[in-house]
């Protein structure tokens, strides 16, 4: 499976999350953990409203199923981090993304 790239390296560290995703980490995730989402459109819809302020954000863990992590913006699927088209209170398209594991939330795991 190939890595969204909508989002560097140095990005991802100065919000503190990390690029790998891990299902058996995020499985252990307490429920209102947070979690980074960047939308997977990013790069172009940056360069056309010059905005991140809706295309990066932290999201909170509602409830991790045997598939999916359910979050205040969104169901994501468990093995990917990646959104799975059954929005929460909004239509998929607008939580159209994925998530990223915290580093403090990977050290207390």
């Amino acid at each position: 499976m190939r890595p969204y790239r909508n989002i560097t390296d140095e990005e991802l560290s100065a919000f503190g999350a990390v690029r790998e995703w891990s299902a058996d980490r995020a499985r252990e995730l307490p429920l209102k953990s947070e979690l980074l989402w960047v939308h997977n459109r990013r790069k172009k819809l940056s360069a056309l409203q010059g905005d991140n302020d809706f295309l990066i954000r932290r999201v909170t863990v509602l409830d991790i199923t045997d598939r999916d992590i359910i979050t205040n913006f969104g169901r994501y699927a468990l093995q990917t981090g990646r959104n799975v088209h059954k929005a929460y209170y909004m239509q998929y398209f607008d939580c159209y993304g994925r998530l990223y594991l915290l580093n403090s939330h990977l050290q207390n795991i």
